[in-house]
């Protein structure tokens, strides 16, 4: 006996859907239909003189829908975007005793989707037309904070899955508008004891994780926009150290499963210029280290399995410029310079595609991969220090097409 819920929804609306347990064998059936055409914006703006703590959450999605099932469900449909979608968080104080967070999460097409004590099955296509998704967290100190972390994250197409059966997935994905993700801390004439600052953007975004059964994933992703991502600190004197990230990536899948085949096959397109920027400006870090990343990829699958067989064989184009650029400069604005260290990493790859079997029995990789990168791929490292410091390592690496296959037995 099967229960059947059916929900179409347009605009920004979130679909919400639980299915109660209450036959034997329940089959869940959703298709969903979402089409935004204006544009969709937050902003969370905080101003005070002094204050204890500050926490700041701004979203904006264009099409949202969540699936929280119980048994095996099967979701399909479209979602599609023509407009733009902004989320910003803009915290600025005199003084903050103990801590300050701030989110902003910028999405386009979304869909998150959980089943317990069932498998999943889904054909879905998300589209968006040219235009701009953006999320931006910005920190301004005068005078002292001691602890904070900004984040932003942009996404055009975002989907994630996760079920305790397996799953049977088709996805696609096709995006023609820019993702832009900015986290900022500017405090030129301030202490900040610890500092953390990220940045995450991505055209088409894919994270799927399953169990205890096989499960195959047919992936289409597109991304012809750009993709920016930018981790910006500027803190007069970054006491304890200050720590800044950004990763931007054109397509992005990763497929897990846990005792159960994966097989995950399809094609990534990027034509969109892919960036990643990093900059620490710190006048002084005396107790602490200064760390900077900057990762870009234009196509990247990670397939990971545990306990069983995995194939991986995605197709990738990539044509658009990758850049991943990474600087720091210590004794900045007339600091003294004086600091523990400082470590920066800039890693740019054009596609990327690793599969992965940890297991204590006899499984392995199977791969079929085909990759075609044409756009220019850099990373940069730059550090400069106007002062005295115990340690300076970098790193720039630049790689047109990378593939990785690992098998590993458990324990080692």
């Amino acid at each position: 006996m099967s229960r059947l819920a059916r929900v179409l929804i347009a605009g920004t609306s979130a679909a919400t859907l639980i299915s109660a347990a209450s036959f034997a064998e329940p089959i869940n059936k959703v298709e969903l239909d979402q089409d935004q055409t204006g544009p969709v914006s937050s902003e969370d703006n905080q101003s005070a003189d002094g204050v204890r703590d500050m926490i700041s959450t701004a979203v904006a999605q264009g099409n949202s829908g969540t699936g929280a099932l119980s048994g095996d469900s099967e979701i399909s449909g479209v979602q599609n975007l023509d407009g733009s979608v902004s989320a910003s968080s803009l915290l600025s104080a005199n003084g903050v005793w103990a801590s300050v967070i701030s989110t902003a999460t910028a999405q386009g097409n979304a869909l998150t989707a959980s089943v317990e004590d069932g498998a999943l099955a889904m054909d879905l296509e998300q589209t968006a037309q040219a235009g701009q998704v953006s999320a931006l967290s910005r920190l301004r100190i005068s005078d002292y904070a001691a602890h904070t972390v900004q984040t932003a994250s942009s996404a055009v197409n975002a989907i994630q899955t996760s079920a305790e059966g397996g799953q049977t997935l088709s996805i696609r994905q096709a995006s023609a508008a820019d993702s832009s993700a900015e986290a900022r801390v500017e405090a030129a004439g301030a202490e900040i004891e610890t500092s953390v600052v990220g940045a995450v953007a991505a055209g088409n975004s894919l994270l799927s994780t399953a169990e205890d059964e096989d499960s195959v994933l047919t992936l289409d992703q597109s991304q012809s926009g750009s993709t920016t991502s930018t981790a910006y600190a500027e803190i007069g004197n970054a006491d304890y150290g200050v720590t800044a990230a950004s990763q931007a990536a054109g397509n992005t899948a990763t497929f897990q499963n846990d005792y159960g085949d994966s097989q995950v096959g399809g094609v990534q397109s990027n034509s969109g210029d892919v960036r990643s920027e990093t900059v620490i400006l710190a006048g002084e870090f005396a107790n602490g280290y200064a760390t900077g990343s900057a990762n870009a990829v234009g196509n990247s699958v990670l397939t990971s399995t545990i306990g069983a067989n995995t194939y991986s064989g995605v197709q990738q184009t990539n044509s658009g410029d990758v850049i991943a650029n990474v600087s720091m400069v210590g004794g900045y604005d007339g600091g003294s310079g004086a600091g523990l260290g400082s470590v920066l990493n800039a890693t740019a790859i054009g596609n990327a595609q690793s599969a992965y079997v940890c297991a204590s029995c006899p499984v392995g990789v199977t791969g079929e991969i085909n990759q075609i990168n044409s756009g220019a791929v850099t990373a940069s490292a730059v550090t400069v220090h106007n002062g005295q410091v115990r340690t300076v390592t970098s790193s720039a690496t630049a790689v047109g097409n990378a593939a990785t296959f690992a098998t590993q037995t458990r324990g080692n």
